[in-house]
């Protein structure tokens, strides 16, 4: 598979709109070789060609700072993070932030450790465990300002998952394609338990033509100490009422 260069990721931020500087955009270059170097070992994106990353899934994770305007020093959590996308672009744009990586994925939590020690990356943990354990652990449970999750559960599923790591006035991000809102009507009952209420939906189009909406959801209140439930139990009986 071809590298990424300069001329490739500044175009990436043109398109964006984001005035990148010249630490952001070698440090770009670098994670996306990373992530094209790790693809020999590991499946850590769907996409198989450099320019499919940088189109798709780089320029995917990034597209919501078009709309969002995260709050200086904030603590995020990129919920199964892959191979670090979105959290990893995301980090590389705004360095101030302080951002866990979590994947249930041992190979890939390792991808994910090698690589933010090869970018230098401070302020960034990565947790080897599934959602459903951390959102019952006082480190992690209600301590983030933001939650992103992109292309891993069904709606209904990541609202129990996501919503007890917020802070009240945190906000979950959700990355879904066109049947998003079919997602969302079933989602609305584990949203509003979960102590959630829709905040905005933004619609978009990749550069590969794909259709996207990205969901964004406030936590008003408090999450019911019952939920997360144990883990695998989300995914198989997801919360109807």
């Amino acid at each position: 598979m071809e590298k990424v260069n300069l001329e490739q990721v500044d175009l990436l931020f043109k398109d964006l709109g984001i005035k990148a500087d010249e630490r952001a955009r070698v440090l770009m270059v670098e994670y996306v070789n990373c992530l094209i170097k790790g693809m020999a070992k590991s499946r850590l994106t769907g996409e198989r060609t450099s320019l499919g990353i940088i189109e798709k899934q780089v320029y995917d994770s990034l597209y919501p700072f078009r709309y969002l305007k995260l709050e200086r020093a904030s603590n995020l959590i990129d919920l199964g993070a892959g191979g670090g996308l979105p959290g990893i672009p995301i980090k590389i744009i705004r360095p101030d932030l302080k951002i866990t990586l979590l994947d249930s994925n041992k190979k890939k939590a390792l991808f994910l450790k090698e690589t933010v020690d090869a970018l230098g990356l401070e302020k960034v943990m990565v947790v080897n465990k599934r959602a459903e354990e951390i959102g019952q652990e006082l480190e992690h449970r209600e301590k983030y300002n933001y939650v992103f999750s992109r292309a891993v559960a069904k709606m209904a599923v990541l609202a129990e998952l996501a919503l007890p790591l917020l802070i009240n006035d945190g906000e979950a991000v959700f990355y879904k394609g066109p049947g998003g809102e079919d997602e969302f009507e079933k989602a609305e009952q584990a949203i509003a338990i979960c102590g959630g209420v829709l905040k905005n939906v933004e619609h978009y189009t990749l550069k590969t033509g794909e259709l996207r909406k990205l969901y964004i959801i406030k936590k008003t209140k408090s999450t019911p100490g019952k939920y997360p439930r144990k883990s695998g139990i989300p995914g198989k009986k997801p919360i109807s009422g």
